[in-house]
Order: C-alpha cells, then sequence, then structure tokens
C-alpha cells in the first residue's frame, strides 16, 4: 500500500514537472533581447520604454511621442524570440 502511494506520488511529481512555466533565465533574456531592439532601433527614440516578461509575456511601459512609436515598440518586442504575448501599456504624449 506504501509502495503504491509513493509510486502516485512520484507519478504526480513527474507530470507536474512537465507543466512548469519558462525558465526565469528565459525572461532575463527576453527583456534584454526587446531592450536591446528598443534602443538598435532608428526610426524612433524608444529608449525610455519600461520592459518587463513574466513567462514570455512583455508588459511595455512608459510615454512614446507618438501612436506609431507605440505601435513599433509593440511590434519590435513581440518579434523576439520566445514571445507569447506583449502587453502594451505606453501612453501616448506628444512632445511640447
Amino acid at each position: 500500500m506504501i509502495r503504491r502511494a509513493l509510486a502516485a506520488v512520484a507519478v504526480l511529481t513527474m507530470a507536474l514537472a512537465g507543466c512548469a512555466t519558462l525558465d526565469p533565465h528565459q525572461d532575463t533574456r527576453i527583456e534584454a533581447e526587446v531592450k536591446a531592439m528598443l534602443v538598435g532601433d532608428t526610426s524612433a527614440n524608444l529608449t525610455r520604454i519600461g520592459v518587463l516578461s513574466a513567462e514570455g509575456v512583455v508588459y511595455l511601459s512608459g510615454t512614446v511621442a507618438s501612436a506609431e512609436e507605440r505601435a513599433r515598440a509593440a511590434d519590435l518586442a513581440g518579434a523576439v524570440s520566445g514571445v507569447r504575448r506583449v502587453v502594451n501599456t505606453l501612453q501616448v504624449r506628444p512632445p511640447a
């Protein structure tokens, strides 16, 4: 009886391990690559955008000068390998 219980626990543990989320190092890599893409973009100044990645979902925050820059930032973030979704909370504030 105890062996069956231990075997059941072992099987359950292995099954749950297969459902594990992305490696936290993966999110760190995604954040770094998204930031590099934003900094390297020459069509707009996207260097002051906040980037956070959690389980492959990238969150963009901050302000940009136009709707085009907002869309460009989301496109660049979505092009990075491993990104499952982009949550774009960038606010458009034209320069004064």
